[in-house]
């Protein structure tokens, strides 16, 4: 199985965007994801899509490869808006790849939050009917040992945004221990040339994250030349 996927920068749908999805189709990928750029963008001056716009954009396209969310901070809306808006839409979506946390103060500053509980909010995902009807695949994202735990407690994916290989690979061997469903660990980078010190790739999913920083062509053609070989 193909375990590489890849991370939408913000700018993505500014312009010919049908052009960059066709060429995400030609790439032997496994997911197209989006962030939430809106709450943390890379260049705050550079405009962003709207997580949900992009999904529906995604979703409605003929395409070779799945989607999902990584991550949406699940304490930056009221617990109304989060479920009825966001989260029970995403479930809808046939194999939706749907990956939540709780926002993390090295990478976004922890400000204008709600006060909404994750494992309650896991218990509402798992327990909706289209949960398991649509095949979705809830990955926890963050670096705490709390929320490590929680993704071992309900069978579901844990996310790592870049850290240690070392990290990455006690995570990895944690779930081979456990009853939980394959590439359930996933791997965010910038670096495109990352090789995990050599952890199997059969053993979790590597997501290269693209940047504002480079052309999105430049990155495709880097992702071909270093990734997908």
């Amino acid at each position: 199985m193909n375990n590489k996927s890849l991370l939408l920068n913000g700018s993505f749908f500014e312009d010919e965007y049908q052009k960059k999805v066709d060429k995400l189709n030609n790439l032997e990928i496994k997911t197209v994801y989006v962030f939430d750029h809106n709450i943390n963008p890379e260049i705050k001056k550079l405009p962003v899509y709207k997580i949900m716009d992009a999904i529906s954009k995604l979703d409605k396209y003929e395409r070779n490869f799945q989607i999902g969310s990584m991550v949406l901070n699940i304490r930056k809306r009221e617990k109304n808006d989060l479920m009825d808006n966001y989260l029970n839409r995403l479930i809808e979506i046939q194999d939706f790849n749907l990956g939540i946390g709780i926002g993390d103060d090295k990478y976004e500053i922890q400000k204008n939050i709600y006060e909404n509980n994750i494992e309650e909010v896991i218990k509402e995902i798992i327990e909706n009917k289209d949960f398991e009807k649509n095949n979705v695949n809830l990955i926890i994202g963050g670096s705490s040992q709390k929320l490590n735990d929680l993704s071992l407690k309900y069978g579901l994916g844990i996310n790592q945004w870049e850290g240690s290989p070392n990290s990455l690979k006690l995570k990895i061997e944690a779930r081979s221990r456990a009853t939980s469903k394959e590439l359930n660990v996933s791997y965010c980078t910038k670096d495109f040339r990352f090789e995990g010190e050599k952890i199997s790739q059969a053993n979790y999913e590597i997501i290269y994250v693209l940047s504002e920083k480079k052309s999105f062509n430049k990155q495709i053609d880097e992702i071909q030349k270093y990734c997908l070989n």
